[in-house]
């Protein structure tokens, strides 16, 4: 384990910004396999994705498709968290703003990928956070969804979770006013805040799914740290001095494709 976590930091020293796009092929549902229906992609390679013309008005659309990762229907959520998001998450524990968005049609399975690679997010992020003792770190969770295009604080009560407005602040960039930012006390706790942020979410029932996610939701870690110090003369470790900086944001962003 401390050699994958050297070599994925080590990546991202190397690595300058950029996007790492990747396709999920999702499975047939039950009722597509009942009426026997077949699957219009199929992935040739792990990078290569081809359609194969079941609809003759898409003949003259390409054939192939090339990203940078392509996973079949056959692919679990822990090959597509380790080969397409993991490195991504962890970066934001190097001082670095990520985000992890997932984009497609109703039922193609956003919610679902997104719930796994959230939760596995989490576990390394603690893992990493239990290894490095000789740091200090503060985690700080916000989320918000856009419905009909209202902006909806996910950790607010429902008598305060009226419509929020988003303002262009001169330092801090793009901002949602009083979006409610917890500070995480553990794992556990910050499980327990993504279940609230579940159960407040708009669902709906469509062709596809009887209970869709209808809506966008942006979820925000806020991940600082700072090195562990003892002040001089003070030999217990309970005196801490804030050194060294580092904060980073991880975005874990769905949007619907009507």
């Amino acid at each position: 384990m401390e050699g994958e976590e050297g070599s994925w930091e080590k990546r991202l020293g190397e690595e300058e910004e950029k996007i790492f796009v990747s396709i999920r092929v999702r499975p047939l549902s039950e009722k597509e396999i009942a009426r026997r229906d077949v699957s219009d992609w199929e992935c040739i390679n792990d990078k290569t994705l081809v359609y194969k013309y079941t609809i003759p008005e898409r003949s003259l659309f390409p054939t192939a498709y090339s990203f940078d990762r392509v996973f079949g229907s056959e692919a679990s959520t822990d090959e597509v968290y380790e080969d397409g998001a993991k490195e991504v998450a962890l970066s934001a524990l190097s001082g670095l703003n990520a985000t992890i968005f997932a984009y497609g049609q109703t039922s193609s399975g956003k919610t679902y990928t997104m719930r796994g690679i959230t939760d596995r997010a989490v576990m390394d992020i603690y893992k990493y956070i239990d290894k490095h003792s000789e740091r200090v770190f503060v985690l700080k969770f916000s989320a918000m969804e856009i419905y009909n295009e209202v902006v909806k604080d996910l950790l607010a009560s429902s008598e305060n979770s009226g419509p929020l407005r988003i303002l262009d602040d001169p330092e801090r960039g793009t901002v949602v006013e009083k979006l409610v930012e917890e500070r995480v006390q553990d794992k556990d706790h910050l499980q327990k805040l993504l279940s609230i942020c579940e159960a407040h979410r708009q669902v709906g029932e469509t062709s596809l799914n009887e209970a869709s996610s209808r809506s966008h939701q942006i979820v925000r870690l806020t991940i600082e740290s700072s090195v562990r110090e003892t002040r001089p003369g003070d030999n217990t470790s309970s005196s801490l001095v804030a050194s060294l900086g580092v904060s980073a944001h991880l975005n874990l962003f769905q949007q619907e494709l009507d």
